[in-house]
């Protein structure tokens, strides 16, 4: 007989529950450049509701998913027991480049110049057949042939049939960990501090640009440490609208939250099932399993219309005095 999960077997005790928690310690007086650096007041702590940042859910399709978790075998940096945020290393970044650059070579450039040099043999008399041929020959050896290797490479190593680059290294930003509540933040791949999720407030920080147009830019900041990285999460989506952000903070807490199902996106799908608060909530409403994976890309855009609507986060909850005390 199969082991079933239960939210205890799951989740530790530090992880985070909007419905049970201790009263938090009071914020710290803060000095005036780092209220300027933090933008004023943070967004507000809620019991999230279902909405989302449609803007991050729309750039990529179920369909474009299904195939990314495919030729990565299934890993993913999201699942049921965290999220991971990072980012190639510089000479990974090169080589990301340069495998681009090799491949509109191979599939822009090379049909182009073969066309263009038989034009020159047929509407050009100074230049023959056998000048076409040694064109040919050059552009190969010198061009077509090395992009194609390294083109080839990149493909063959992605998809699991030759072994990555060992100078291809990710560097880890962030985690966020719904099975034990901690956040932690890393610098060059080593842990810079980690504390319980409630710790920190979430501020939307707003500038104006050159052309007098305001920007935004979302941080996490430990409420108690005046450190000196914050948690970027503005990277979650490349909309410019306040809104949008207040929706990735509500999915974020959505997500930490273990007395709520996870956020329903297509990055979750496959998890569903392997978290017990989420598994009950679906098998409860009925959701199919297959809910995201299951449309095509016209369902797709129709859904995403109707996720643009409704209030953009749930109930508030007051973290100093609406808990239990500590």
């Amino acid at each position: 007989m199969n082991r079933i999960d239960t939210p205890q077997d799951r989740y530790s005790n530090t992880a985070w529950n909007s419905q049970s928690y201790n009263n938090q310690k009071p914020r710290p007086e803060l000095g005036a450049l780092t209220k300027l650096l933090q933008g004023g007041d943070p967004l507000p702590w809620s019991r999230a509701n279902e909405s989302l940042p449609v803007s991050m859910i729309e750039k990529s399709t179920p369909s474009e998913i299904k195939q990314r978790l495919k030729e990565n075998k299934g890993g993913t940096h999201w699942d049921e027991s965290q999220y991971s945020a990072g980012s190639l290393n510089k000479w990974g970044l090169i080589y990301f480049y340069l495998t681009a650059i090799a491949k509109g070579c191979c599939t822009m450039l090379a049909p182009l110049s073969v066309v263009s040099s038989l034009a020159l043999v047929f509407f050009d008399d100074t230049i023959d057949f056998i000048d076409f041929i040694e064109i040919m020959i050059f552009f190969c050896i010198y061009i077509y042939i090395p992009s194609g290797l390294i083109w080839g490479y990149f493909e063959a190593s992605g998809r699991g049939y030759l072994p990555m680059p060992w100078f291809m290294k990710a560097v880890k930003h962030f985690t966020f960990s719904r099975s034990t509540g901690i956040v932690t933040r890393y610098k060059n791949n080593k842990e810079l501090y980690s504390h319980p999720f409630p710790e920190f407030d979430c501020y939307l920080i707003s500038s104006p640009s050159h052309q007098g147009i305001l920007s935004y830019q979302l941080h996490l900041v430990h409420r108690y440490h005046r450190f000196f990285d914050s948690i970027p999460l503005h990277g979650f989506s490349t909309s410019q609208q306040p809104e949008e952000f207040k929706r990735i903070w509500n999915m974020i807490q959505r997500y930490m939250d273990t007395s709520q199902p996870m956020p329903d996106i297509p990055e979750l799908e496959l998890a569903r099932p392997r978290d017990p608060t989420t598994a009950a909530w679906d098998k409860q409403h009925n959701r199919k399993p297959d809910y995201w994976f299951s449309m095509d890309d016209e369902a797709f855009q129709e859904a995403l219309q109707e996720l643009r609507f409704g209030p953009s986060m749930g109930p508030e909850i007051d973290l100093f005095n609406g808990g239990t005390q500590a």
